[in-house]
């Protein structure tokens, strides 16, 4: 089986374009823990059987976790008190760019992605896995590395955040000594991975649709 991953999939639409970009999968599975945002992707492929979306995040643990949320108090929202836009929410407290604050933030079920991997699949299947998971990346991807995971993947398409995570201008060595070992380890199991949100297969992807 053929299996495309998507790891944040905010409403679907960034899906929808790869559905109709890359060569057709027997599955996709998106995950999204915002449920306004699930609601909406789930909406917009409803009359696809071949797309499941999960109203989950995907972490390393199988827990309630804090989702700390893009906030607007300009657009309305439930009970008044503002809308929960999704853009850059996260779940590592120390990445709190883009209007999102260590205060405000909601509960949602999380998922030990490394179990969901290894019980849900065979290492005969074909994985492509997409990352966009607001610095969440770091555990996931060293959690499935360590608890070999990772050998059910065949390819990974991943968006960065190690220069969004708080503090990384005062802490530039240590930031970037994490993530340049985490590239190395997955390209020596056979990942083609730069580290640069500029290079990666991701933003090529992003243009190449845009284009269309």
């Amino acid at each position: 089986m053929r299996y495309y991953i998507d790891l944040g999939i905010y409403d679907g639409s960034f899906l929808e374009k790869i559905i109709s970009f890359l060569p057709p999968f027997d599955k996709y599975i998106g995950f999204e823990p915002i449920p306004k945002l699930c609601k909406e992707a789930r909406k917009r492929f409803k009359d696809n059987h071949k797309v499941e979306i999960k109203e989950i995040a995907a972490t390393t643990v199988d827990d309630d976790v804090k989702l700390y949320v893009n906030y607007s108090k300009k657009r309305g929202g439930a009970s008044g008190k503002g809308k929960f836009l999704g853009v850059g929410s996260t779940l590592i407290k120390d990445k709190m760019t883009g209007n999102i604050n260590e205060d405000i933030f909601i509960s949602v079920k999380g998922i030990d992605f490394t179990k969901y991997i290894i019980n849900n699949f065979d290492k005969s299947d074909k994985i492509v896995l997409k990352i966009d998971i607001e610095g969440e990346e770091y555990n996931l991807l060293e959690k499935m590395i360590k608890t070999e995971a990772i050998d059910y993947v065949d390819k990974i398409y991943c968006e960065w955040h190690y220069h969004k995570i708080r503090g990384y201008e005062n802490n530039k060595k240590k930031v970037k000594k994490r993530h340049y070992k985490l590239i190395h380890k997955l390209n020596k199991l056979g990942f083609d991975l730069k580290g640069n949100n500029a290079e990666d297969e991701i933003w090529e992807i992003i243009k190449r649709t845009n284009e269309g």
